[in-house]
């Protein structure tokens, strides 16, 4: 397992059979807050699933890349391909390939999002 910056390079996740994974920081494109859980999407076809909150898992990525888009996503930035308005409030981040998802952007949070993308 691999260090940056005095950080591990991946994240425990604790799955809801009790089985702790490791996975790859920079693999994740997003985590999503669902029904209680949190579900964390890599690159992989494969989507794990953390018993833990996502605001508990949000303290543990490094703040940029990761950034809270909406109450229930937290996205990646580096896996983010485009940024795409539905109107002149609403907007979209992009994911890269294979994911290729559209994640909102709560109005609240626009301008920090922007303010790191530099837009």
């Amino acid at each position: 397992m691999g260090i940056l910056k005095g950080v591990l390079s991946r994240l425990p996740v604790k799955g809801p059979d009790g089985m702790i994974e490791l996975i790859e920081i920079d693999s994740i494109f997003y985590l999503e807050a669902k029904e209680g859980d949190t579900i964390i999407r890599t690159k992989r076809k494969k989507v794990y699933h953390s018993v833990e909150r996502l605001s508990a898992l949000e303290k543990k990525l490094p703040q940029p890349p990761f950034v809270r888009s909406h109450r229930e996503f937290l996205v990646n930035l580096n896996r983010v391909r485009a940024v795409i308005a539905r109107s002149d409030r609403d907007h979209d981040l992009r994911l890269d390939p294979p994911v290729n998802r559209r994640i909102p952007i709560a109005r609240n949070r626009l301008p920090k999002v922007r303010q790191i993308l530099g837009l």
